[in-house]
């Protein structure tokens, strides 16, 4: 009953694919990155992916299995733009939701727009299966070389459960900005309303003390959690790592790795 009650302000990120530890080690402030990672954030920034790109993560929430997620997918770089594909899952065998999407991003001059087209699972042992498609939409804007404003619309599409008492999967506004002010130090923040709750504000900072390694931290505020990590880049591998801390709740931990498959001519 206390796990119960503790994620009850949890209950409205139903349906929402987020992973990767490099957004994670930030407070995933990541409306205005443009990474591989966008695939499952914003997916206006895959206009900034490079060949073809595998991406894999895997988070252990509070130690407890069913509570685990994990993500796969592959991007990719076009002559326009740049897509990809993912596949994410929460839960275990009693109960968990599973989502493959379909993303593409390209860029217009200072401007990237690019939409992701999620099919979601639901399934409840002994209750069955229930499935429903969602739109996201976003785009990013550089307002400078160092500064970039986004913005992310999570199932624009507004899509249902089911009508029985109007039970809906979330829609979610997110607006905020990407501001590196020198080439080792990058900072973030964001807002992130629910159209039926509070909004939260999201912060995160990242440092690269080394050539190939970066520290990050980030926060939360609805909850308040701190989030921790560490990055590797390496010539075809990048491997990060976040830790999150809940108060009340304990610990998360995140490992998430990129490997740069093959370069487009």
């Amino acid at each position: 009953f206390f796990l119960l009650f503790s994620f009850s302000p949890c209950i409205a990120q139903s349906g929402l694919s987020q992973i990767g530890a490099r957004a994670a080690a930030m407070g995933y402030a990541s409306v205005a990155l443009h990474d591989n990672w966008s695939l499952f954030n914003n997916p206006a920034g895959l206009y900034d992916c490079n060949g073809i790109n595998g991406v894999f993560a895997f988070e252990n929430k509070y130690g407890t299995e069913g509570f685990n997620s994990i993500g796969a997918g592959i991007t990719s770089s076009m002559p326009a733009g740049g897509m990809g594909i993912a596949v994410f899952k929460f839960g275990d065998d009693l109960y968990n939701e599973q989502t493959a999407a379909i993303s593409y991003g390209n860029r217009f001059g200072l401007a990237s727009i690019g939409a992701r087209v999620n099919y979601i699972q639901y399934h409840i042992e002994g209750f069955g299966n229930k499935g429903v498609f969602t739109i996201d939409f976003g785009g990013i804007a550089e307002l400078n070389e160092k500064l970039y404003f986004g913005a992310l619309v999570r199932n624009i599409s507004q899509s249902k459960l089911s009508e029985f008492e109007d039970e809906h999967i979330p829609t979610l506004l997110s607006a905020g900005i990407s501001f590196q002010p020198t080439d080792k130090v990058l900072l973030n923040a964001e807002i992130e309303k629910d159209v039926d709750i509070a909004a939260t504000l999201r912060a995160g900072l990242e440092y690269a003390f080394l050539k190939k390694f970066k520290a990050r931290t980030g926060i939360n505020t609805r909850p308040f959690t701190n989030y921790f990590g560490l990055g590797l880049a390496l010539t075809r591998l990048t491997i990060d790592y976040a830790l999150t801390i809940n108060p009340t709740i304990g610990y998360n931990h995140q490992a998430a790795i990129i490997y740069f498959i093959k370069k487009l001519q």
